[in-house]
């Protein structure tokens, strides 16, 4: 029970001098085990926020800072933002402050012009996941394994992915396989979908990035000796694949499944475009998840893993 009345809370933007109490604000609900570093290093928050890759604000009660959230800005994706590093002190809960300040940066997101805001959802956090339905955000992907726990669980967190349109932001309509329409149906209802225009050329078909444990691999040119290339990669490691979406797209997926890769969902890609996500290596343990399209996309990626077991043992 919060010692403090609703109405006492203002939001307000970041300005350097919050920096420290906001990094001991992580420190006092997180100890030491938070997934972003950066939050420990008061300097580092106001560099992100000089150079407009963070846009932060806080949330004071009585002069005191009681709560912080971010849009993240992404340089692949700039027309999109993910609503992140949303936290409240514990002595300040229960007062709907990080509804509040999602809100404020939703509504500056949309005054910003920005096509679409994201957010992750940790999936051991029940909190979260009704804070992005609260806002309005639409479940469109599911990321098994994504990062260790910051709550200090054994296991590794996975990460239900939400998007919110703020401007109209339809997927293509292509001939997805029957296997994927079970989650794929309700996002296309979202979102809608529109003919598929002529793709643009890129620059890179391929990009491998590695995060702490996993591999994150961009895939543009849906050639099937590129599809092969990832399909023969380590398949004891995390990887998580995003694809580009063009005609292309359902066939590789096909390839992709046959390798032991599992639906992932969708999430917002550059040029009003958007990426379909796949996955392999991640193991499986019990989530808790409060969306239905989550949901199918959790059993989806049990059916594969239990079907990779069946034929490593044959």
């Amino acid at each position: 029970m919060s010692k403090w009345n609703k109405l006492a809370v203002s939001v307000r933007s970041f300005v350097p001098e919050d920096a420290d109490k906001v990094s001991a604000l992580f420190r006092t609900v997180y100890g030491d085990c938070y997934v972003y570093p950066d939050v420990y290093l008061p300097s580092m928050i106001c560099r992100n926020n000089e150079q407009q890759q963070w846009h932060s604000v806080v949330a004071c009660i009585e002069g005191q800072i009681v709560g912080h959230a971010v849009l993240w800005m992404h340089k692949d994706c700039p027309d999109s933002a993910e609503l992140a590093l949303n936290i409240v002190h514990p002595s300040a809960r229960g007062m709907g402050i990080a509804t509040t300040l999602g809100a404020y940066l939703r509504d500056y997101a949309r005054e910003c012009g920005l096509r679409t805001l994201t957010i992750k959802q940790v999936s051991s956090h029940a909190q979260s996941q009704r804070l992005a339905q609260t806002l309005g955000f639409q479940t469109t992907g599911l990321l098994l394994d994504y990062v260790a726990s910051p709550f200090g669980n054994e296991w590794r967190e996975s990460v239900v992915l939400g998007c919110l349109p703020l401007q109209p932001s339809p997927l293509p309509a292509l001939p997805w396989p029957l296997s994927c329409r079970d989650w794929l149906g309700p996002i296309e209802q979202s979102f809608g979908t529109h003919s598929l225009m002529n793709p643009t050329a890129t620059p890179t078909p391929m990009a491998v990035a590695s995060h702490e444990h996993r591999i994150e691999v961009t895939l543009t040119d849906l050639h099937p000796d590129n599809v092969d290339e990832v399909a023969h990669m380590p398949k004891k490691r995390l990887i998580y694949l995003r694809m580009r979406l063009d005609q292309h797209t359902p066939a590789a997926m096909q390839q992709l499944r046959r390798a032991g890769f599992a639906y992932a969902g969708f999430m917002p890609g550059p040029a009003q475009g958007w990426y379909g996500l796949m996955q392999r290596g991640y193991k499986a343990h019990k989530l808790e998840l409060c969306c239905p399209i989550a949901r199918k996309l959790y059993q989806g990626s049990l059916k594969q893993h239990a079907e990779i077991l069946m034929g490593a043992r044959s």
